[in-house]
């Protein structure tokens, strides 16, 4: 019966899946089989309940009803039950000899992808918690499996490593398996194209597979939507992280969106497996668990953490002494997307020191940011500048236009006021026109502005802060 079960199986799972099944024979025309997990009962239930009834009905006829499963320890055959009719000999099987299994490789992790080099800040602090305490105590079914999603660039793969290393270190026996969801998607096919197109040894893939995969102790995998299209991979992975998780043994996964973005999927036909409307899509099968995880998110870096990288990554960048302060902080003061357009940046400003001998002062350093040409380079304009000055006190240009005198409209219109002849070449007359104020009146804001911030240190940075932002 179980070579007609293995000649029947399309998966690659047929091939191995079966040698750790046991058979106790028929009882009241129910065949029972035991197997050692919950991950075996889950994908013989799913993919091969129609073969097992198929291949028992053609053994042992109309006595046959069904199947059961039980999970333990696999016992020996007992011996089949006499039928009526005479049967003729089985043909003995070679005895298959299970091949021994791939040496598991080396993690590839990046030696600077550790706790103590990522930089915290409001935009990271919980999603770097979260991961610390995964690496403390692996297994903690209050996080597992965790869940970490954020746009590309934001520290993902930073944390899943750190992660890694921070195990490896402290539990060296522990069996981790860092890796892309790419390469889980070319190891789960692998298997099944040397099955179909008869390439390779089938068998010592499925193999390896099940060596790497169900038999960790960590499972960290990174970018999760890159599996987005591989229905059966992604059912796989479905089993594979419920299997983990009843064994006690972590999933960390990444994402660059939260599973709550995704649609859940009911095909199993490739073809009919589409995005609707740009709505990413994923198997339900897959979905369920990913649901359940504990998510932790990554954002856009705030101003004080750009501050933090920027200082720590620009250490080797040979910035003016008296000006590096400054430049850090006008470096960090325009929002940047992610992690990796600041170190593009900071790159960009070391090549110009070593191959164009910059001397890399503050004000070489606003030039060279500076958009390099006229398409891309925004003029700076009194009412470019009064709604900028505006947006950042939490008021309206209509507000700094109007008579009103109160503090939380005359103080940013002496800021603008002030910003728009430091930056501009427009005339006095022309500032007041845009604030409806004559000549003597922006001569007087701008004065009482300069004594304020000669007594008054944080509105000084916050106007310098101002400035930066238009500058850059």
């Amino acid at each position: 019966m179980l070579e007609l079960v293995r000649s029947e199986c399309n998966d690659y799972f047929g091939v191995t899946i079966f040698d750790a099944v046991g058979f106790e024979g028929l009882q009241d025309g129910y065949a029972l089989l035991t197997v050692p997990d919950e991950l075996r009962e889950n994908w013989i239930n799913a993919h091969y309940g129609d073969i097992l009834r198929k291949s028992f009905s053609s053994v042992y006829g109309s006595s046959f009803i069904d199947f059961r499963i039980r999970r333990g320890s696999v016992s020996g055959a007992v011996p089949e039950m006499k039928l009526s009719t005479p049967k003729a000999p089985l043909v003995p099987v070679q005895a298959r000899v299970r091949p021994k299994p791939a040496k598991r490789p080396k993690l590839a992790l990046y030696a600077r992808y550790t706790f103590e080099n990522f930089i915290e800040g409001e935009c990271n602090s919980t999603a770097l918690r979260a991961c610390k305490a995964v690496s403390e105590n692996p297994g903690d079914p209050a996080l597992n499996p965790l869940f970490v999603y954020g746009a590309s660039g934001l520290g993902k793969t930073h944390l899943l490593q750190s992660i890694a290393a921070s195990i490896q270190k402290a539990r060296p026996e522990t069996k981790i398996v860092y890796c892309h969801a790419f390469d889980f998607l070319n190891d789960s096919t692998a298997v099944a194209k040397a099955l179909k197109y008869k390439i390779g040894n089938a068998r010592e893939l499925a193999v390896a597979f099940q060596e790497k995969y169900e038999n960790c102790d960590v499972l960290l995998l990174d970018d999760v939507q890159l599996m987005e299209k591989g229905i059966v991979p992604q059912e796989r992975l479905a089993i594979l992280i419920k299997h983990l998780r009843s064994m006690g043994k972590q999933v960390v996964l990444s994402c660059d969106r939260h599973p709550s973005e995704f649609t859940g999927v009911e095909t199993k036909n490739e073809a009919d497996y589409n995005s609707k409307a740009g709505i990413p899509s994923i198997s339900a099968k897959l979905l369920a668990p990913l649901d359940s995880c504990v998510a932790v998110g990554l954002e856009e870096p705030d101003l004080h953490t750009r501050m933090r990288l920027i200082q720590e990554k620009s250490t080797n960048i040979p910035f003016v002494q008296r000006d590096r302060e400054e430049i850090c902080r006008f470096l960090s003061i325009p929002p940047r997307q992610n992690v990796r357009i600041i170190e593009g940046l900071l790159n960009w400003l070391g090549a110009m020191n070593q191959f164009c001998m910059e001397n890399l002062d503050l004000d070489a350093v606003k030039r060279l940011v500076a958009p390099n040409d006229a398409s891309g380079r925004g003029e700076l304009t009194v009412k470019g500048i009064a709604e900028t000055v505006a947006f950042e006190f939490g008021t309206d240009l209509v507000s700094l236009m109007s008579h009103r005198q109160d503090a939380n409209v005359s103080l940013p219109r002496k800021v603008a006021m002030y910003l728009c002849r430091e930056l501009t070449t427009e005339s006095l007359q022309n500032v007041g026109e845009i604030f409806n104020r004559d000549y003597a009146t922006v001569i007087a804001a701008i004065k009482s502005l300069n004594k304020q911030m000669d007594v008054d240190e944080s509105l000084a940075r916050k106007v310098q802060d101002i400035r930066y932002l238009l500058e850059a």
